[in-house]
């Protein structure tokens, strides 16, 4: 009886230890923060090919918009991201990541700025 509850223990343990998302790779939920000319946080989800795309209602120059954000994370960190408007590109973001973090800069028309990750 002893054996099958150290062995339950031990099991949950190890179960609630494991992350769904491995943690040697860039796989799982971030937070992305702009700033400069334009300021707002995002959270995201990389998938297993290390790609992610999401939408957000954002609001420039007096109204919202949906934008869109594309993008990759390549095996050595960089990441690139376009930024749809309406079906327009308005914007490019680049930087660089690693599994725990990551920055760089973005950069649409005549507005820029900076980013920085973090992955949750």
């Amino acid at each position: 009886m002893i054996k099958k509850i150290l062995f339950t223990g031990l099991l949950l343990f190890i179960v609630s230890s494991c992350s769904i998302f491995k943690k040697d790779s860039f796989q799982g939920l971030w937070t992305l923060i702009l700033s400069g000319d334009f300021s707002e946080t995002f959270d995201f989800i990389v998938t297993e090919d290390n790609s992610f795309s999401f939408t957000k209602t954002i609001y420039v120059q007096g109204r919202d918009l949906d934008a869109s954000f594309q993008g990759d994370i390549f095996e050595d960190g960089t990441l690139t991201c376009e930024v749809m408007v309406m079906g327009m590109k308005v914007a490019e973001v680049s930087g660089k990541m690693n599994y725990e973090n990551g920055s760089g800069i973005w950069v649409g028309g005549s507005m820029k700025g900076e980013w920085t990750a973090v992955k949750k």
